[in-house]
């Protein structure tokens, strides 16, 4: 299961992760397509993955899918939400946007409208 939800004002994409069953990464990634082409390049990201888990490891390719597809659309930073505490850092990942952990979606918001 997941969502996915946007805020124009914010140009921010919001998705939430919990158990992915089978054939749900390829929906994920439509849903993606979507929701990104009512922002803005530059758009930011909030990925709540704290209960995220795969019913069916067959899923796991979407992953990266997903990733780059966010890319590709506009994203330049990313926050993902842990559930643990931790200070933020951030990272370049591999399709040239910034990532950081943040302990609960309230946090990622607020570090991400505070940059």
């Amino acid at each position: 299961m997941y969502s996915i939800n946007i805020n124009v004002e914010k140009n921010r994409i919001y998705i939430r992760l919990d158990a992915i069953d089978t054939g749900e990464g390829e929906k994920l990634v439509q849903q993606i397509l979507t929701e990104t082409a009512k922002l803005s390049a530059g758009f930011t990201c909030v990925s709540d993955i704290s209960n995220f888990s795969l019913n069916d490891p067959g899923e796991a390719v979407w992953a990266d899918t997903a990733l780059k597809t966010l890319a590709e659309a506009g994203m330049v930073r990313a926050v993902r939400v842990t559930g643990h505490e931790m200070v933020y850092s951030e990272v370049k990942e591999k399709y040239g946007y910034m990532v950081g952990l943040a302990k609960t979606v309230e946090d990622a918001d607020r570090i991400l409208d505070n940059l």
